[in-house]
């Protein structure tokens, strides 16, 4: 199933990435670069992806393209894919909006809701590192206005 053509996508800490086309092009950014412009011979920067992070999407992404693997098995990868530390999971949710990989992002996001469910908000900004700048009274104020969204 490979197109025989090369992207070599570049990070913000100068690391280079060679990939087949076909993987590259699930992110709808490259898709519409590579469309555009003939990358074969030039490199696609990404100034907002280091190589880490990257190395981490690349992982999805050839998971997810590979031929023959069942539901069950990409289920599987996607669960121990997932655990990751919160950074590391903001730094590829972030990522994938950049390049707009809907799919990773659905999966990141619907982690990061898993993760949350049924923590209290205190236990959220604790995990989150979420500074609590409003005063009491403030926050009264907004659960009184917002009581629904803490039932």
């Amino acid at each position: 199933m490979s197109s025989e053509k090369l992207i070599t996508l570049k990070t913000s800490d100068c690391e280079e990435f060679k990939l087949d086309e076909a993987i590259v092009v699930r992110s709808e950014v490259i898709k519409n670069i590579v469309q555009d412009v003939d990358c074969t011979s030039n490199v696609i920067p990404l100034f907002n992806i280091d190589g880490n992070t990257m190395t981490t999407m690349v992982k999805y992404w050839k998971k997810h393209w590979e031929e023959g693997v069942t539901k069950d098995q990409l289920k599987n990868f996607d669960k121990d894919f997932l655990k990751m530390s919160h950074s590391e999971l903001l730094g590829v949710v972030l990522a994938a909006r950049y390049l707009d990989d809907k799919q990773l992002k659905k999966v990141i996001i619907q982690e990061f809701v898993h993760r949350i469910t049924g923590k209290t908000l205190e236990e959220i900004r604790e995990v989150y590192g979420i500074v609590n700048d409003y005063t009491p009274e403030e926050e009264e104020e907004f659960r009184r206005e917002y009581a629904w969204a803490f039932e």
